[in-house]
């Protein structure tokens, strides 16, 4: 019993001394905790002392917010871009940075992309990833502090900056140093995306505490979307190269154009870019091929579609694969309730696509929540009534997409795929995947039809596809011949072996 009774008083004094510990922690105001990590990184006074910082460095970017792995498994290998060259300007005085850096893909692409120089201006919460401009703002005497909390022993302050935008800064209770900066920012595919980037390896620099380790986080599938290694740091630069001029606002509404190509099949492509796909008719309803890009894109396609046929609608669309280019449109879709149909695959990562809460920038589906209506295709799925056949089959042997569909519309001979070819790529490392499709499900295709690009003739389409594994093979060469060994190379084209 005296055993019982002294366990039991040491853990409820373990308790009172864990909640006063807590409350304590928590008492400490929210400017008071962002002051302190000021003094820590070598005072207020030299902090606003600063006019401009620059760091120089080279990084690690995820490519398409990990929406272009081969597979939307997520454990399949994700893809990403190299930075090198790279130099990040604040201009604190202004209120506003400048990324510079040369971007190499660490996969095959289709476009020949030199890593020419290019700069990208950030203002508001974009310039705040970094614990100097992070630690001024939150100070700033426009920005509204708010309640501060903890969060894995680490001291946590929200800030809203004069702009609107709320983000949260972290604090190490030891060093008082700021751990992380976490925002919120808008995704086509993924509706919010919360990003968290973590600071590490504080050294001096002009006797300002800074990190030499930046790395960010998503809170889609706990991705690392960014890695960068600083190498420099210089404070007060005099004679900063010129800033880039802000981007034009893209437009609002974006226009699409309709052609006809046979009877009950259109295809409906954006001005702007050139991307799109065919509109199939049906007895009672229209299918569209593709929810490219965005949004906008796709509802301006849809929109168009919808006035192609009286009393007609589109109800259904089909998306080849899940890279988020392709699926840009898609909770645009759902939001319209079309039903999807694609590779059974692909319906895990939808439904995670579709899920995802869009409060802070609400999209159309936060506007119009539907559920997801999803017809998979396994090998071969047949879409018939007394109009219209269409055959959407499962892509084999295309090593850019393992979970990806394309239809034929027997009658007209039409072939609809969407990264197969396109009439303008440089180079087509995957080039014997359409006519191993063509060959496997036994077709016979008159004109193609693709997301990217422009409609063809189909031997017009075969030349050019054959041309560009010719010219991945000549640049291969050309780069083994330098000692340089990039992703791809050597080219395989799998039409070589018949």
């Amino acid at each position: 019993m005296r055993a019982g009774r002294f366990l039991s008083l040491t853990a409820a004094l373990v308790a009172v001394l864990y909640v006063h510990t807590h409350v304590a922690a928590q008492a400490v105001p929210a400017r008071t905790l962002v002051e302190q990590a000021a003094a820590a990184m070598g005072g207020l006074d030299r902090l606003r002392a600063i006019d401009n910082l620059v760091l120089t460095g080279f990084g690690e970017y995820l490519n398409q917010q990990g929406g272009s792995a081969l597979s939307p498994d997520p454990h399949a290998p994700v893809k990403s871009q190299f930075a090198t060259d790279a130099e990040r300007v604040f201009d604190l005085r202004n209120g506003r940075a400048v990324s510079r850096d040369r971007r190499a893909s660490t996969f095959p692409f289709a476009i020949n992309r030199p890593p020419e120089r290019t700069a990208r201006l950030e203002t508001g919460a974009a310039m705040l990833d970094h614990p100097l401009p992070a630690v001024l703002a939150a100070l700033d005497s426009k920005t509204r502090l708010g309640a501060a909390r903890t969060e894995d022993g680490v001291n946590v302050v929200e800030f809203t900056i004069e702009q609107g935008a709320t983000l949260w800064l972290g604090l190490d209770p030891v060093t008082k140093l700021p751990s992380f900066v976490r925002s919120v920012g808008p995704s086509t595919t993924l509706g919010d995306i919360t990003t968290t980037t973590y600071f590490t390896g504080y050294l001096p620099f002009e006797n300002v505490l800074l990190p030499v380790g930046l790395t960010a986080t998503m809170d889609w599938r706990n991705l690392t979307s960014m890695k960068f290694d600083v190498d420099s740091y210089r404070l007060n630069v005099r004679n900063l190269e010129p800033f880039p001029a802000p981007r034009a606002r893209a437009a609002e509404v974006r226009k699409a154009t309709a052609t006809k190509l046979a009877e009950h099949v259109w295809d409906v492509r954006v001005d702007a870019s050139e991307d799109g796909g065919a509109v199939v008719e049906f007895a009672d309803h229209l299918t569209m091929f593709e929810a490219y890009n965005n949004e906008a894109d796709t509802f301006a396609r849809i929109d168009l579609a919808n006035t192609l046929v009286p009393g007609k609608q589109v109800t259904q669309l089909i998306v080849t694969h899940h890279h988020f280019d392709h699926s840009g449109g898609l909770r645009a879709a759902v939001a319209r309730g079309l039903t999807v149909i694609s590779r059974r695959g692909n319906e895990g990562i939808f439904r995670e696509m579709v899920a995802r809460p869009a409060v802070t920038f609400p999209d159309a589906l936060a506007r119009n929540p539907q559920p997801l209506k999803f017809v998979p295709v396994d090998e071969h799925l047949v879409l018939e009534d007394s109009l219209m056949r269409l055959d959407v089959y499962h892509v084999v042997g295309h090593l850019h997409m393992a979970e990806a569909v394309f239809a034929f519309a027997p009658k007209p001979r039409i072939f609809m795929e969407g990264d197969f070819t396109t009439y303008n790529w440089d180079w087509n490392w995957w080039g014997g995947a359409y006519m191993d499709n063509v060959d496997r499900y036994h077709l016979d295709p008159a004109i193609n039809v693709p997301v990217h690009g422009k409609v063809t003739p189909f031997k017009e389409t075969i030349a050019t596809l054959e041309q560009q594994v010719q010219n991945a093979k000549a640049y291969c060469a050309k780069q083994f011949k330098a000692g340089i060994y990039p992703p791809g190379c050597p080219a395989q084209y799998s039409r070589d072996k018949r």
